[in-house]
Order: structure tokens, then sequence, then C-alpha cells
């Protein structure tokens, strides 16, 4: 199949990002899905990326308007809604990305609409910033994606998906054995986006030589239990891995921040269901100890919690 419309459901930084990229090359056959308060608050507020303002297309929710490619981008514990909203606009031959974090997400979206729709994906190495409809980024960053292994030539959904971001001028990659690659960005997360939001730094706090070393030290050491997890889950990841992390954390500007970081500083719910809590399962599934990702798990727990309280 070749795809020719492409839908994102999820409008934040990284469903904005994609939008915007596929907008160029697709034009009015990209849409933005929305409905209800959601839909009249993105055409109030309005978009724009690097400064710059953006027309972008809304799809309402329910038109029964159907594309060839949906991407899912929303925050994790949005999934419920928007599987509910993307129900007309699923057709026969539509394949699905899924660009949330976590390593759960295509199970869960497979369960709904069939996995034989969605390779596994991620986006890595984007530092994208989102606010009130306003998109920030120096580094597009990476989609990787692909079947659970990939040899040449490649299952029709990936050389399709494959074909259309050749088209956009998205930078992708297919590697090999999709799945380590997978179970690599959850260990990235779990470092970056669990001290970033407890310390409240940006990346420049994480970079290069003069990086902080306590900072360095707890990120570390919570990407160390998550990859033990994953060692304990039959994906060996490596000393090669830990490095290629602190790599790219240098190549992200000063000034961007993580998701989870954006959300505290908002006010908002976090995604660390994603990333302790489920290392900590996974940990008492193997009888593996977890001290530090229980300690960031109450800590991010806590400052939830905590949004709105008078200081005494």
């Amino acid at each position: 199949m070749e795809i020719q419309t492409v839908l994102i459901a999820g409008a934040g930084a990284v469903g904005t990002l994609v939008a915007t990229q596929f907008q160029k090359a697709f034009h009015d056959r990209v849409g933005i899905l929305a409905g209800g308060e959601r839909l009249s608050r993105y055409r109030r507020q309005g978009f724009a990326v690097n400064g710059t303002p953006v027309d972008l297309r809304f799809v309402e929710v329910g038109s029964g308007e159907t594309f060839d490619l949906v991407i899912v981008a929303c925050k994790n514990h949005h999934l419920p809604v928007i599987l509910a909203d993307l129900e007309s606009h699923i057709g026969p031959q539509t394949l699905i990305l899924s660009l949330l974090n976590g390593i759960t997400s295509e199970e869960k979206i497979g369960a709904v609409y069939g996995s034989e729709r969605l390779p596994y994906a991620m986006i890595v190495g984007t530092d994208a910033g989102f606010v009130d409809g306003a998109l920030d980024y120096r580094s597009e960053g990476l989609v990787v994606f692909g079947d659970a292994r990939n040899e040449a030539p490649w299952s029709p959904r990936v050389a399709a998906i494959a074909h259309a971001f050749d088209r956009a001028r998205i930078a992708y990659q297919v590697p090999e054995d999709m799945l380590n690659r997978l179970w690599y960005k959850f260990m990235f997360n779990v470092g970056i986006n669990q001290t970033s939001a407890l310390i409240r730094r940006p990346f420049r706090t994480f970079k290069g030589p003069d990086r902080n070393p306590h900072a360095f030290a707890l990120m570390d050491a919570a990407m160390r239990e998550a990859r033990g997890v994953a060692c304990a889950e039959g994906i060996p990841l490596t000393e090669e891995d830990i490095a290629l992390v602190w790599r790219t954390v240098d190549t992200l500007s000063d000034h961007g921040q993580t998701s989870m970081l954006q959300d505290v500083q908002a006010g908002r719910k976090t995604e660390v269901e994603l990333f302790s809590e489920h290392v900590i399962a996974l940990a008492e599934r193997h009888g593996i100890e977890v001290p530090v990702n229980r300690t960031l798990h109450a800590a991010i727990r806590a400052i939830e919690t905590s949004y709105g309280e008078a200081p005494r």
C-alpha cells in the first residue's frame, strides 16, 4: 500500500512536530484529531513552531474520515480516550504508529484495533518543548520503528511507513532488533525523565564534561536498574547502550526539557507509571532490587499530590 493520508492523535510536542513535518509534503492530507472543547481550544489558540505560526488542519472526532496512517502521540493516561475517539477514523487498511513513551502502548492499541496494524515505534533525540500551542525545538530527533525483527526485505507495513517518512523527509531508522531499541529508549527515559523532573533542571545539567555529578549519578543509577530488569526480560542492554544515552544527551539543546519536567512545572499528571512504576513491577516479578526507582517513584508521586498546596 502507499500512504496518502495521515492523522495525528495527540497534539503535544511530539504530535505537533510530526504533523508539521508531514504537512510539508502531504499538505491538506494531514490532520490533527480533536473534538469538543479541545477542538475549540486548538482553533482559538492556534499553533506556532519556533515562533512562526502554522496553519494546521483539524479533523473532528466522529466525522468518519478514515486515514492510511494514524500516529498516536498523546500522553499515556489519555490513551483510552484517544482509542475511543479513533473509532470512526480507522479503515480496513489503516496502519498505526505509536510514539508514546514506555513499552506498553502497542499492546494496548493492538488489543483494540489489531496488532497487525502497528509495528513498534519510538522517537529519540528530540528536545521539543510545547506550551499552549507553541512548539520550540532545536533537534527533530529520530523515529525508530519496525517489526520486532527486521531483515531485508522489510514487511509491507514497515516499507509503506518508511516510504511515507521518505516523502516527508522525516529522519527514521529501522533497526534489525526493534524490541532491543524500544527497551533502550525505556532505559533512557527512566533515567532522564524522572531525574530531571525531580531536580527540575533542563538538559544542560546532564550534558558534557561539566554535567552535574550528582544528577549524573542519580540518572545513571536509575538507568542501570532499568537495564537490569530488561536483561531479566531477555532484552540484553549493554554498557555501550548506556554510553549512547550520554552521547545523545550531549546533542540536545541546553535549555530543552523532558516531557516529565514540563508536566511537573505545569502542575500536570506525569507518566511516572510508565517508568519507575513499571521498573518496580518487573523487578518484583524477577526478584530484583531497584531502590533508586522506588525512591524516584515516591518522590514524583509526592510532587504530583502536592500540586496547589499553599506554602506554610
